[in-house]
């Protein structure tokens, strides 16, 4: 048993090691590519433009928002989706912003109260939330690449449990961090210099087995447009 316990404790630990690792180059990929995408740009923009005296006041006309919201609902079921965006256009074609999300689902199914055997109702809510740093890059007037390092808080739920005083069910859950790191590609259509409309399809890098993007493919519709012209 000793020995057994040892192969575990090192097994998990090479887990995280391993996730780490991802992390790690997740990091590194996002950095260079605001930084490719920033150098480009601004070559570009500065070659073919005179020499302008620097200001470090933010231009307010080059701040986007996208307002995220979804729903969807199936027998018994229903989830709601939050997830605003803010972003900041460095050129025409490349910005870099933040989400905040919050989700959440539940579903309900009957069962037979365990003392009084008379039927009730169970209700599975997953409420979770999440942060996230983006950079997209605009190739053109149709595609789109992006990548986004994102935080969820989620509520891990395993079966639920009869509470042996009401005959109820009951949940068995806890509260943890998964990170996700997405690298996503897409068409967008342009309504002005700045503002588009965009469809990604991403793919989470690290796969944690807890992730809402695990073994999946994760596709967004969205918008973002300027706030002030």
């Amino acid at each position: 048993m000793v020995l057994f316990g040892c192969y575990t404790d090192i097994y998990f630990i090479f887990t995280k090691i391993n996730e780490m690792k991802k992390l790690l180059c997740a990091f590194f990929v996002f950095s260079s590519f605001l930084s490719l995408a920033g150098v480009h740009d601004f070559y570009i923009a500065n070659s073919f433009s005179p020499a302008k005296k620097k200001e470090s006041k933010i231009d307010k006309t080059r701040i986007l928002l996208g307002p995220g919201l979804g729903f969807g609902a199936a027998s018994r079921a229903f989830s709601i989706n939050l997830a605003p965006s803010v972003a900041y256009a460095f050129t025409d074609n490349f910005n870099v912003g933040a989400t905040l999300g919050f989700n959440y689902y539940q579903q309900a199914f009957d069962y037979q109260n365990l003392l009084t055997l008379e039927k009730e109702t169970y209700k599975y809510k997953l409420p979770a939330y999440s942060f996230s740093v983006f950079a997209r890059y605009l190739i053109g007037d149709m595609f789109i690449i992006g990548f986004e390092p994102e935080l969820n808080n989620t509520k891990l739920i395993a079966d639920p449990e009869y509470n042996l005083n009401t005959g109820r069910l009951q949940d068995v859950s806890r509260r943890i961090f998964v990170p996700s790191v997405l690298v996503s590609g897409g068409l967008i259509q342009k309504m002005s210099d700045l503002s588009y409309y965009y469809v990604m399809i991403g793919y989470d890098l690290v796969q944690n087995p807890n992730a809402r993007y695990y073994q999946t493919l994760d596709y967004r519709v969205g918008i973002m447009v300027q706030l002030w012209q």
